[in-house]
C-alpha cells in the first residue's frame, strides 16, 4: 500500500499552492505574531519573538507565500479604500472595510479641502494594531476623524513623546529618526501593557473634550 502512495501526498511542497491556500497561510502567520506579542513575557521576550518571526518566514516562503506586512516602522500614509485592499492590508472588500469603521475596528478621515471621500491611515493595519485598536476607538466614538487621528499621531508626554499609535503598535513612526531608550522601553512593553496605557490616554482625552463641550 505504501508504493501506491500518491506522490504529491509524500512531497507537498511541490504542489501548486491556491490564493485560498495563501489567504489561510496570511492569516495564520497574522495570528501567531500577534498572540505572541501578547503571552511572552520577561527579558526572554524580544528573543523569542524574533525567533518566532523568523521561523514564521521561512515557513512562508518555503510554501511560496509573499513575505507579511510587517514593516519595521509604521507608515504615515493615508490610502484609498481601494488602495488599502488592492495592497494586502486587508482581505475585505470595500463595503466590508466601511463596515469596520462603522463597527470600530478602523477609522478614516477625510482629506483636507475636501468635504467628501474617505482616507485611511495606513499604520492602523500593521500588526498587532487592528487586533489592538477596538476599545480604543470605541471610547474616541463620537469625536470627528480629523480629531481622532490627531489622537493617534500627536506625541504625547506620557509616553515619552510617542505617539498613541507608536505605543500601541510597539513600533516607531517611518519618520522618526531616533528612538531613544526611554521609549524604546515603552514599544518592547508586551502588547496587552500597551494597551491599557493607551486606553487610559484615550479616556482622559474623552474626558476633557466631554468637559469642553460641557
Amino acid at each position: 500500500m505504501t508504493a501506491n502512495l500518491d506522490h504529491c501526498a509524500l512531497a507537498p511542497d511541490l504542489q501548486e499552492w491556491t490564493d485560498s491556500d495563501l489567504r489561510v497561510v496570511e492569516q495564520f502567520s497574522h495570528l501567531v505574531t500577534v498572540q505572541l506579542d501578547i503571552l511572552a513575557q520577561g527579558p526572554e521576550r524580544k528573543r523569542l519573538i524574533d525567533l518566532a518571526t523568523r521561523a514564521l518566514h521561512e515557513a512562508r516562503a518555503s510554501l511560496g507565500a509573499a513575505p507579511p506586512l510587517t514593516p519595521v516602522q509604521l507608515p504615515v500614509s493615508k490610502l484609498k479604500a481601494s488602495d488599502v485592499i488592492g495592497q494586502g492590508w486587508v482581505a475585505l472588500s470595500q463595503a466590508s472595510l466601511y463596515r469596520a469603521v462603522e463597527s470600530k475596528r478602523f477609522y478614516c478621515v477625510t482629506p483636507k479641502g475636501r468635504s467628501i471621500g474617505k482616507e485611511f491611515p495606513s499604520w492602523q493595519f500593521v500588526q498587532p494594531v487592528p487586533e489592538l485598536i477596538a476599545p480604543v476607538l470605541a471610547i474616541l466614538a463620537d469625536q470627528p476623524g480629523s480629531e481622532i487621528h490627531a489622537f493617534w499621531i500627536s506625541s504625547a508626554e506620557e509616553f515619552n513623546e510617542l505617539s498613541p499609535a507608536e505605543m500601541l503598535a510597539g513600533k516607531s513612526f517611518e519618520t522618526r529618526a531616533e528612538v531613544h531608550p526611554s521609549q524604546q522601553a515603552l514599544l518592547d512593553l508586551p502588547a496587552s501593557e500597551r494597551l491599557r496605557k493607551v486606553l487610559a490616554a484615550a479616556k482622559w482625552q474623552h474626558r476633557g473634550m466631554a468637559d469642553i463641550i460641557g
